[in-house]
């Protein structure tokens, strides 16, 4: 009896060990855009550029969808290369940076006096299925300051239309949201 309890077992470890684990690949994906120059010379002397506030529900690197009213659900083979945070701050600076619009741009050390203080806040930022289509959610909130008081607010609010119903197509749709909503942004400030 005990001879056959040692054999089972010795069977069921070695067979175990046989078994195919099957690997997950991940997909990685980012925001990532270029701005070209928009002025010659800078309009602007200086700006300081706030970390965004993204809705603590969305700053992680999992790509949300939702199917149904008040339920979000993740893509479990598709991520955000770094969160939402992290790469639309890095999208602005860069974009404020390459438009050329302000003279100084600085993100690092706010005890420096600047002219204005660019406050953003990411609010909605994932993916929604409706009959047979799917959108991009964004809504972003821009704020620009000048001596402790907002002296522009600019809302961006939309509902992109995706070209795939996959995670792809919704990272490609929040691309073109991000870029427009800053380019906007800048134009009004070309404008102010």
């Amino acid at each position: 009896m005990k001879n056959s309890i040692l054999i089972f077992v010795i069977l069921f470890i070695f067979s175990g060990c046989g078994l195919k684990q099957e690997n997950l690949s991940i997909n990685y994906y980012s925001i990532d855009f270029q701005t070209k120059s928009m002025l010659e010379k800078s309009k602007f002397n200086s700006i300081f550029i706030e970390e965004p506030n993204v809705n603590n529900a969305f700053n992680l690197k999992s790509i949300f969808y939702s199917t149904k009213d008040y339920k979000l659900e993740e893509y479990s083979k598709n991520r955000w290369i770094n969160t939402p945070s992290n790469m639309i701050y890095a999208q602005v600076i860069d974009s404020f940076s390459s438009s050329n619009i302000f003279n100084i741009v600085l993100t690092k050390d706010k005890k420096i006096k600047t002219d204005y203080l660019l406050k953003t806040e990411v609010i909605k930022f994932y993916q929604v299925f409706e009959e047979g289509k799917s959108y991009a959610i964004l809504k972003i909130n821009f704020d620009l300051v000048k001596d402790n008081m907002i002296i522009k607010s600019f809302n961006y609010d939309k509902k992109i239309l995706c070209k795939t119903n996959d995670a792809y197509g919704f990272v490609v749709a929040t691309n073109e949201g991000v870029e427009e909503s800053i380019n906007i942004l800048l134009r009004d400030l070309l404008a102010f």
